[in-house]
């Protein structure tokens, strides 16, 4: 888990382009805390999604602490601002939970 100034752009988009990370945050609407289950990785994202990585990694326009990011339960783009996440969970750690992430989204079809 990262927590503090281990959280960078850089670091998150690494880890987000290796597997599925989970994002906890303040959101910036309404302030309430969310948490996100989301990817940028080829192999996860669904085949017509993978040509927006190019723009997502690319330097050119844009804002850099807004990260935009596919959740996997809701099979939507979302995002969050970088100077709002709380903890980010790698891959790595939710592979260690795996469970947590099935209950997830079973909560999610109900």
């Amino acid at each position: 888990m990262l927590t503090g100034k281990e959280i960078t752009r850089e670091v998150i988009l690494s880890y987000l382009s290796q597997g599925v990370c989970r994002v906890y945050f303040r959101k910036v609407t309404n302030g309430r805390f969310r948490s996100l289950y989301c990817t940028l990785s080829p192999q996860t994202l669904p085949k017509e999604y993978e040509k927006y990585l190019t723009e997502i990694f690319s330097f050119q326009n844009r804002v850099l602490d807004l990260i935009p990011v596919y959740d996997i339960i809701d099979k939507e783009w979302k995002s969050f601002y970088l100077q709002n996440v709380l903890h980010f969970y790698t891959s790595d750690d939710l592979t260690t939970s795996k469970a947590e992430l099935e209950k997830v989204k079973e909560i999610k079809k109900q």
